[in-house]
């Protein structure tokens, strides 16, 4: 009786979740994820916009990828907010469908890798889940100091530990497993295995050594004008790797590119975030750039 019940039910329950007043209020709650009106205008922002048209993505899956964004970060441990994700799903939705993977450098219990996964099935991209899996490596007494947030403190050998077994469950559960490919290892090593192309990076990786091993693996195989992303902008002498000439031409044999949102991060929130990113510089066609009124340009009279 009780199951026959539910099965009339269930059309009429359809029904009423189909309606546009009732996707209209899933819709503000969405929304309303967001701790501050900066939160919620991105949040609306993605939903309501373009990101992923190439792909045939629409805004009810958007809707949908917001959802288990919060969802991911209420049952599994997360560095980053669902805000966060979103901004990284945007910056994939938006790579045009060309070839390369996503790659993800400090995965923790897998929060980030349980999103990226989703924008990747959606994509038709794989993703690279890269980790020692034994937390971080032993850096000695190191201070790390945030000088926007006044912030100190220090890094202990094996934090931020999530087990392979623990990562794989938890995005097998909330994310796309299919997906994945998984590459355990300290980067110094484990990064030596790494091909392209890559179409966009995500490192959340705490350490000015481990950023350098990231860097120098995953920059020549990122694709002209592709995106690594960084949850460490916070970090001033992390960020300085971002800035250091000398390093990036004895390493890379490029022009250092700078770090979008050193020191305060991108405006996610008033006050503050810990993401910035790089863009890896593709030949200037001015077709893609916007001209200014308050420029001048010699083309133009």
């Amino acid at each position: 009786m009780k199951k026959g019940f539910k099965q009339i039910l269930r059309p009429v329950y359809q029904g009423v979740m189909r309606t546009p007043l009732m996707r209209a209020l899933i819709r503000r709650e969405l929304e309303a994820l967001g701790v501050n009106p900066w939160t919620s205008q991105i949040i609306h922002n993605f939903i309501q916009g373009d990101a992923g048209e190439a792909y045939g993505v629409t805004t009810k899956q958007r809707e949908t990828l917001v959802r288990r964004f919060q969802e991911n970060t209420q049952h599994i441990p997360s560095g980053t907010a669902p805000v966060v994700h979103v901004v990284l799903a945007q910056e994939i939705l938006r790579i045009p469908p060309e070839k390369g993977d996503i790659i993800e450098c400090g995965v923790w219990k897998g929060a980030s890798s349980a999103a990226l996964s989703l924008v990747c099935q959606l994509t038709g991209r794989r993703l690279k889940v890269c980790d020692s899996f034994q937390g971080l490596p032993d850096e000695g007494e190191q201070l790390h100091t945030g000088l926007h947030t006044r912030v100190y403190g220090y890094y202990q050998k094996g934090m931020f530990e999530g087990s392979l077994k623990t990562v794989q469950e938890n995005i097998a559960r909330y994310g796309a497993p299919e997906v994945c490919d998984y590459i355990p290892g300290f980067f110094d090593e484990s990064l030596k295995q790494l091909t392209g192309p890559i179409a966009f990076a995500f490192l959340d990786v705490d350490l000015a050594s481990s950023t350098q091993d990231c860097l120098r693996a995953i920059w020549p195989l990122l694709n002209p004008g592709g995106y690594i992303y960084s949850d460490d902008a916070g970090d001033l002498e992390l960020v300085r790797i971002y800035f250091d000439e000398d390093w990036w031409q004895r390493n890379l044999n490029c022009t250092a590119p700078g770090f979008v949102g050193s020191g305060c991060g991108l405006p996610l929130s008033a006050t503050h975030s810990s993401l910035g990113y790089i863009r890896k510089a593709a030949p200037f066609d001015p077709e893609e750039w916007k001209k200014v009124p308050f420029l001048h340009y010699p083309d133009t009279h």
